[in-house]
């Protein structure tokens, strides 16, 4: 994720630190981890042009409160207003960021490895939510209530953050981005679920959709890669699929599908006892060569770099700070 943008290479140099993609002069609180979990608070407005596409080393989630931000994401256009969330996981290339003068925002960022631990071992979300967090942009209108206390979960992660004494500090901010996480699937459940058993419930067709297509990517991502097979067995056409998971989620199917695939394959590869070969088989690749090629495209490592990246426990997985001089303020 880089530092934050500063306008002096020396102010680079003393502050070490990951951070988000704003300028520095907009950050009014701030709290963080090196290179494990980031909290701030963003004010005013910016913008900020890379010189190169900067695909962010942690995962962002970002409050609007006020005011609107516009991004080029991987080459296309977006733009959210105030009452919105915003997703953007570390597949996303930003190459443009502005926001105005009434802009005001909470944000989080936290290494990869926190998000993936939490669905993995602490999964209580469907797996709707779950699509929408891995591989969606966000961009959902958020009710008063529900903005107030994501707003407050972020706030409180920020005063935590800032307590540099404290023996458990990468603990207990685990648990209040856990907290984040887990008032965001129930802001969304009382969106979509209607507090039916099992997750089913009276949604509206596409929302139900997206629901029974999440469900059909986790059984069968290893094996099939096909938009058409998840159309035919959601009985719909493959426009109208499409139609839906860029409408809900601001991305095309196809990105998804790339995007949880290499989820997977990085998940298997922290397997030790699993082959790249025999990964790439059971991701029914033709061979470890295309794997290679796919899994390098989407993540910009080779297999087998990063699995030589991985570290043995999950406080520890991080990956090292690179400073980079790649933004381009516009004042």
């Amino acid at each position: 994720m880089g530092e934050i943008c500063t306008k002096m290479g020396e102010k680079r140099q003393k502050n070490r630190r990951p951070a988000v993609l704003f300028g520095e002069k907009s950050v009014k609180r701030v709290g963080y981890i090196d290179d494990y979990i980031f909290a701030c608070e963003i004010e005013g407005e910016d913008h900020i042009i890379y010189t190169k596409p900067r695909r962010p080393k942690y995962h962002l989630v970002i409050i609007v409160r006020n005011g609107y931000i516009r991004m080029i994401i991987n080459g296309e256009k977006y733009e959210f207003g105030k009452n919105t969330y915003i997703n953007l996981p570390t597949w996303a290339d930003i190459y443009e960021i502005e926001y105005g003068n009434d802009f005001h925002a909470m944000v989080t960022a936290t290494d990869r490895s926190v998000v993936e631990d939490i669905f993995r071992n602490r999964n209580p979300f469907p797996p709707d939510f779950k699509i929408r967090i891995d591989h969606g942009l966000g961009g959902e209108i958020i009710e008063k209530q529900d903005l107030d206390i994501l707003c407050n979960d972020i706030s409180n992660m920020i005063t935590s953050l800032s307590n540099k004494k404290h023996r458990f500090a990468e603990e207990i901010n685990y648990a209040y981005f856990y907290i984040l996480l887990t008032d965001m699937a129930d802001m969304v459940w009382r969106k979509y679920g209607r507090f039916q058993p099992h997750h089913h419930s009276e949604m509206k067709r596409s929302d139900n959709i997206l629901k029974e297509f999440a469900e059909l990517l986790s059984a069968n991502i290893k094996k099939e890669t096909s938009v058409g097979f998840y159309a035919e067995k959601l009985c719909i056409s493959k426009q109208y699929l499409s139609l839906i998971v860029k409408r809900k989620m601001m991305v095309s199917v196809s990105t998804v599908i790339a995007s949880m695939r290499t989820e997977i394959a990085a998940r298997l590869l922290r397997d030790p006892e699993k082959t790249i070969q025999g990964i790439a088989e059971e991701m029914s690749f033709s061979d470890q060569s295309s794997f290679g090629k796919f899994f390098k495209k989407h993540t910009g490592k080779s297999p087998m770099k990063y699995r030589q990246n991985l570290m043995k426990t999950l406080l520890t997985l991080r990956p090292k700070e690179v400073l980079d001089e790649d933004a381009i303020r516009l004042d």
